[in-house]
């Protein structure tokens, strides 16, 4: 049982909102569903309709989701994006995540038997969630990505175990529609 009522459609929002909060509910969905009449967040995203029980947060979070999961340039690598994210997911036993991600992951190319490339991310996405990176890890990733490709990997890290922990606190619904 989920541990707060999600806000999956405006009219989902509990109590009557005041003006503020109507407008932050208005600007959260418009920017998720331009031009739908009758916008609804699915299932897979129950982390952003969780958080838009503050609309302003929800609509800060979503943009900050796009940002690093389709616009950093080392997140273009979609194989090796879900790869970190499906490894925290696993480190923080965030089974929400990590089973809505499976077909994302799958469709990336992720299979059974992983290259080095592969290894290395899995190696440092758990050093980073350790707190721990040896200098030598860290000179892999730099010397393989560049420094900036090791600041942008290490962003997407720290975001999505953000996700993992938010949505291991908040529980959202595991059960199919």
């Amino acid at each position: 049982m989920p541990r707060v009522k999600a806000v999956y459609r405006p009219g989902d929002y509990p109590g009557t909102p005041d003006a503020a909060t109507s407008a932050e509910l208005a600007a959260l969905f418009a920017h998720l569903f331009p031009n739908n009449a009758n916008p609804e967040i699915d299932k897979a995203h129950s982390g952003i309709a969780i958080a838009a029980l503050n609309p302003k947060l929800a609509l800060a979070l979503a943009k900050m989701s796009a940002l690093i999961a389709a616009e950093l340039p080392w997140s273009q690598r979609k194989d090796l994006r879900e790869l970190a994210i499906q490894t925290l997911n696993l480190h923080f036993k965030c089974d929400y995540s990590f089973k809505t991600r499976m077909p994302i992951a799958e469709s990336a190319g992720i299979g059974r038997d992983m290259q080095a490339e592969q290894r290395l991310v899995v190696a440092y996405t758990n050093a980073v969630i350790r707190g721990a990176v040896p200098d030598a890890l860290f000179a892999q990733v730099a010397a393989r990505y560049g420094e900036k490709g090791a600041v942008e990997f290490t962003s997407l890290i720290a975001f999505w175990s953000f996700w993992a922990m938010f949505l291991n606190a908040t529980g959202p619904d595991l059960r199919p529609d």
